[in-house]
């Protein structure tokens, strides 16, 4: 009878723990301590090892997914699939760590590398966004996935304004640590459309991930702060839902890389409109004066403005790369939007230059 009371208050304790790994809690051992029956104490360790495995599980893969597979029960080659979905993609790119890696011991370099994804992944969780992967010393981050999650793009706006913040203070932590370790900025390119969304690869080896030109949109977003030498960038797509709440500056319309004929209108984030400073509404309403100027063919108007724009002036200085870029379409009184690899082929100029001639949406 004792051994059999033993038995059963073991096997409850085990069960319940069982039940809660199924939710993903790691909480404390509710199984209890050592059991003097050794089939129930194996069972215990093996169990130990199991939920050591998913809790490590959740480190490589989004916990709702990790959730779904407990949940559902379900097999590699059932995982593969993917769904359709509207959500929003940030990349974010830590800038120059080719150059910092090979300034900085090998030990530093990680250090530095995982200190900066350990402030700004908390930063996106707590913005309810999802780290999709790591890619080097890149994050591309979802918001609106793998759970729905209402308003995704004011929160990825929210989480891009915050990151300044975040590097602030990770740029004062790491130089109270070490004296010698460089400062570290970044660029941020977030753009919201459709894609696919899902498990991808094959029975041995399954990947949860998007697919589609959204992601590849934000990805090149990110790469123009090189260009246009401001962040974060964010698409027309984007700005068209968080104009009200946000204050954005119009910084160019181009054809991104990879992309034959589709235009895109960037703009970079600049601040909530409550948070938005009078210089900063100065530098939005004087390029969306511009913007509208070319979009009638007023090309006076348009270098007016571009003329009294002072670049030496603090809140103009970082737009140096947008005005020169801007002069240069007024100049041109064209604007073509030709995307690299195709002005060689003069018939192809001419049909796209016609096709595209100031069609600033």
């Amino acid at each position: 009878m004792i051994i059999s009371c033993a038995l059963s208050r073991s096997m409850a304790r085990l069960a319940n723990e069982m039940h809660a790994i199924t939710r993903l809690d790691f909480g404390d051992d509710r199984s209890g301590g050592l059991s003097i029956i050794s089939e129930v104490q194996h069972i215990k360790s093996s169990f130990n090892q199991l939920k050591q495995g998913i809790y490590a599980m959740t480190k490589y893969i989004p916990k709702p997914v990790v959730a779904a597979i407990l949940e559902q029960s379900l097999s590699a080659s059932h995982l593969l699939g993917m769904q359709p979905s509207y959500l929003v993609v940030m990349f974010i790119d830590l800038k120059g760590f080719t150059t910092i890696s090979e300034m900085l011991p090998k030990d530093k370099t990680v250090m530095l590398l995982n200190e900066w994804l350990a402030a700004f992944t908390q930063c996106i969780h707590a913005n309810h966004g999802t780290v999709d992967k790591y890619i080097g010393d890149c994050i591309m981050a979802l918001f609106g996935a793998p759970e729905p999650l209402e308003h995704p793009e004011h929160w990825a706006c929210k989480t891009a304004l915050e990151f300044r913040a975040v590097l602030d203070g990770l740029n004062l932590s790491l130089h109270e640590r070490d004296p010698t370790l460089p400062q570290i900025s970044v660029r941020v390119g977030v753009h919201a459309g459709n894609l696919l969304i899902g498990n991808i690869g094959c029975p041995e080896r399954v990947n949860f991930t998007v697919c589609g030109s959204t992601a590849n949109a934000a990805a090149r977003l990110e790469q123009l702060g090189k260009t246009y030498g401001v962040s974060p960038l964010v698409s027309g797509e984007l700005y068209r839902v968080v104009r009200d709440a946000f204050l954005c500056v119009w910084v160019d319309t181009v054809v991104l890389r990879g992309y034959t004929m589709q235009k895109t209108q960037v703009y970079h984030l600049v601040a909530t409109r409550e948070a938005a400073t009078p210089e900063q509404n100065e530098v939005a309403g004087t390029f969306h004066a511009v913007r509208s100027a070319i979009k009638r063919l007023q090309w006076d108007k348009a270098q007016a403005l571009l003329d009294c724009v002072d670049v030496a002036a603090p809140h103009f200085a970082p737009y140096r790369a947008t005005v020169s870029a801007l002069a240069t379409h007024v100049a041109s009184r064209e604007a073509p939007l030709i995307p690299a690899g195709i002005a060689c082929n003069p018939l192809i100029l001419r049909v796209m230059t016609r096709s595209l001639r100031l069609q600033i949406h």
